[in-house]
């Protein structure tokens, strides 16, 4: 399915991609990578990663998305439960995960296009769209896909953590070779630009910098995303708090500051490294709307003001008229509106007050609905083993 081959031609590399890249180290990458462009922006009618942009905003630019009440514009059987990160949606394309399949929706219709399988390896993260590719994890490789077909491969020597794509360059920290490395792929196919050794795995992206963590989360780190560098090094010591997110704990960049933490929720300029300020705010799910800084767990959403940590608002994101905790898988936001995927539903909430707008409840017995994705006029999520997409009623 994928080409492996030990020979590296111009010609092999250019189609073998990433699969041939890790004996491609004696030739210079730049003979067979473009120029690298690190331009975050995304277009206004797409969701193509986790928190829609490499700054992990969350952040969709839309006034058109529901606020009143949902109705559902179609609901898409894919197969086998996922733990749903989110949908991705990339032009008329909409992408999702099951436990063995890359599945493609139409995004208007979800009517079905084609599904994509790896053989025995299960897909463990994404995806993301790139250089109109969908890449995804499953095992210990990268893989790339475009209209059913296997464009690249990218292997490495032990599971990762997701990737970070930024405009024409995918990010990513693994065992490679003999090392644990930070490295830096041509999404076009999949052969590194560059890499160096690190074990701190890219977070979010912002004005060249790339802020990265390790475990535990004592210390947080810029590094140049050209090369790899260190621009600074923050620890924890002296700090509350683990300084760098656990997994799945955000982060989001905003306006040229990190806002992320596991114990506290840290400000932290990103091309400085200093701490601007820390207060209480706990939860796995972030999202920021540049004025306010969103943080979900444990059945409560709280609205921080970006510019001093000082709280805006804290609400219950549970069912009406129960008491205990609703899990939270993941937020979006817009100028209006904070879309929140939990235990109770597709929950929105008014971005400047809290007030409730509208919950939209999945079918009793089914699990809670995983993190939303809001482009246009719809919020798609995914429910147990469908993905719906949602519009105003």
């Amino acid at each position: 399915m994928f080409p492996e081959s030990p020979r590296v031609s111009r010609r092999q590399l250019l189609t073998a991609g990433g699969a041939a890249a890790l004996g491609a180290w004696y030739v210079r990458p730049s003979l067979f990578t473009s120029e690298q462009s690190l331009d975050p922006s995304v277009p206004p009618d797409a969701w193509p990663m986790r928190g829609r942009d490499p700054s992990r905003s969350g952040y969709a630019p839309t006034t058109s998305a529901p606020t009143d009440d949902v109705r559902v514009a179609w609901r898409t059987t894919v197969g086998d439960p996922h733990l749903f990160q989110s949908p991705t949606v990339a032009g008329d394309i909409l992408y999702a995960l099951t436990r063995h399949e890359l599945v493609a929706l139409d995004a208007a219709t979800g009517t079905e296009r084609w599904r994509f399988a790896t053989g025995g390896e299960l897909p463990q993260g994404g995806p993301v769209v790139v250089d109109g590719q969908a890449c995804y994890r499953a095992g210990v490789n990268l893989y790339a896909v475009s209209e059913n077909q296997a464009r690249w491969k990218f292997a490495t020597n032990s599971s990762f953590d997701e990737v970070l794509p930024v405009g024409n360059t995918i990010f990513l920290t693994s065992y490679f070779g003999s090392s644990d490395s930070l490295i830096a792929l041509d999404a076009s196919n999949g052969i590194p630009r560059w890499k160096t050794p690190s074990k701190y795995r890219p977070l979010a992206y912002a004005d060249g910098i790339l802020v990265g963590a390790g475990n535990p989360g004592t210390t947080l780190v810029g590094l140049d995303a050209t090369n790899g560098e260190s621009h600074w090094q923050l620890s924890r010591s002296g700090l509350p708090g683990d300084i760098a997110p656990a997994f799945g704990n955000g982060p989001v960049i905003s306006n040229g500051t990190f806002y992320g933490g596991a114990g506290r929720l840290y400000a932290v300029n990103v091309r400085e490294g200093t701490v601007e300020w820390t207060t209480d705010a706990t939860g796995a799910a972030m999202a920021t709307n540049g004025k306010t800084i969103f943080r979900a767990g444990e059945g409560h959403v709280v609205a921080v003001d970006s510019t001093d940590g000082s709280t805006r608002w804290e609400k219950s994101v549970g069912r009406i008229g129960e008491n205990r905790t609703s899990s939270i898988s993941g937020l979006a936001v817009t100028d209006t509106a904070v879309y929140v995927g939990a235990e109770s539903g597709l929950v929105a909430l008014d971005a400047a007050s809290g007030e409730r707008l509208f919950t939209f409840e999945p079918e009793a017995g089914t699990d809670s609905v995983g993190p939303p994705a809001v482009v246009g006029e719809r919020v798609y999520v995914g429910i147990e083993n469908a993905v719906v997409a949602l519009e105003e009623a």
